[in-house]
């Protein structure tokens, strides 16, 4: 996997950015190529170049991990791109959250993994990737 796109929505507080920090640490097994909300809070530019910087990082990514704890309507534009784009898709999030039925019945979704905690989430992550 050369490079790996963590979708999510911008996260508010600090346990939010302790998730992606620990999904980050769970996927540099895999590649030191990834890329998270946390470079998009860092990002400085515009709106125009924000979205085209996202839209690159869809188009880069050879593996996207989508987290859906909490959707986002930009967070819902990325993974439309990458759908289209053909991507491989791997959905996370917090056990008791609600995916949508058009995530969960999509064809480039290879994988919907609920977590309880870190532990859970990086166990069940690393048996998706021998899939993937």
């Amino acid at each position: 996997m050369k490079n790996i796109l963590i979708l999510g929505s911008l996260p508010e507080d600090e346990k939010s950015k302790q998730l992606y920090t620990k999904l980050i640490s769970i996927l540099t097994r895999f590649t030191e190529n990834i890329s998270s909300p946390l470079d998009t809070t860092a990002f400085k530019g515009g709106d125009r170049e924000r979205y085209t910087r996202a839209f690159e990082k869809v188009k880069e990514a050879d593996l996207i991990i989508g987290e859906l704890s909490s959707p986002s309507t930009g967070q819902g534009m990325e993974l439309r791109e990458a759908i289209s784009l053909e991507k491989k898709l791997i959905i996370i999030a917090k056990a008791k959250s609600k995916v949508s039925g058009l995530v969960r019945g999509c064809p480039a979704v290879k994988e919907i993994i609920f977590y309880r905690n870190m532990d859970d989430l990086q166990e069940k992550l690393e048996l998706a990737f021998e899939k993937v």
